[in-house]
């Protein structure tokens, strides 16, 4: 653990939004272990602030991908594109205050409210951009790239793809980290709580990167015992990744961005922990 929790503080304030809740089998995120395990997971996004700039990372599910009470995948949702603008209006924002997204990937849980930010400035991978141009079969059939999103984001005029590591602005860095998809994106951002990688689902859940945990919450904060991997386990695998190899090297890149093996620098895609109750 690092002794300076404080450890590249900068001038980032950073707020968790929820987007909604969705079930999940842990073993399906987290190559096998716990595969009994049936729980409730967010969907989130983050927002940052600086007292001049309001920025978003991700943007949650639209009601328009959640059929019967299911999203992709056929797990069960409760969710909608009110439970993002409910969380931004608690914080006295709405679609127009916000400067700039800046999106992990672009599954359909992540971009999926890219409708309300049709003029917005937006950042994505150009990997990733055509990766949503172009699904393999198996991301058609679990409908995790959803071609409904494309024009929304095709018709915004301040859609930027982007192609590899770029420092934005003061304190926000994006590192490219395919392996969930073909061009992932994590964002290394100097907050005033210190470094945080937001990850995206790199990793769903703070065990897939620290394999020895013990045990993790659900939405409702009840915890539940879960099993750590072996010793020499780099991460957990979640089993949705396009690239296997491309998803090791991003473990590693993002492992070497932090300056101890401490699960408070790095903020995932799905982390109940996270997940705002009240």
């Amino acid at each position: 653990m690092n002794k300076n929790a404080n450890y590249g503080a900068g001038k980032w304030k950073a707020t968790v939004l929820s987007c909604g809740t969705h079930m999940n089998y842990k073993g399906a995120l987290s190559s096998g272990y716990d595969q009994e395990l049936f729980i409730k997971l967010p969907y989130l996004a983050y927002l940052l602030q600086d007292g001049e700039m309001n920025i978003l990372i991700d943007n949650g599910i639209n009601e328009r991908y959640v059929v019967d009470g299911k999203a992709w995948g056929g797990i069960p949702a409760w969710a909608s594109s009110k439970d993002l603008l409910d969380s931004l209006a608690k914080h006295g924002l709405g679609p127009g205050d916000i400067d700039l997204v800046l999106y992990t990937h672009l599954h359909n849980d992540h971009a999926g409210n890219a409708n309300l930010f049709p003029t917005t400035r937006s950042i994505a991978q150009k990997d990733e951009w055509e990766n949503l141009l172009a699904p393999t079969y198996a991301e058609l059939q679990r409908r995790d790239f959803d071609l409904d999103v494309v024009p929304y984001l095709k018709d915004n005029p301040n859609f930027i793809k982007i192609d590899g590591d770029l420092e934005i602005m003061e304190g926000i860095r994006l590192v490219k980290t395919p392996g969930h998809t073909r061009g992932s994106q994590s964002i290394v951002v100097n907050t005033t709580q210190g470094l945080r990688i937001f990850v995206g689902d790199l990793f769903h859940m703070p065990c897939c990167c620290f394999p020895w945990m013990t045990e993790m919450p659900d939405c409702d904060g009840v915890m539940h015992k879960i099993t750590p991997a072996a010793d020499n386990a780099p991460s957990l695998r979640s089993s949705l990744v396009y690239d296997c190899y491309s998803y090791y090297e991003s473990v590693d890149k993002i492992k070497a961005l932090l300056p101890a093996m401490d699960p408070a620098y790095v903020v995932c895609g799905h982390d109940p922990a996270l997940f705002p109750r009240s």
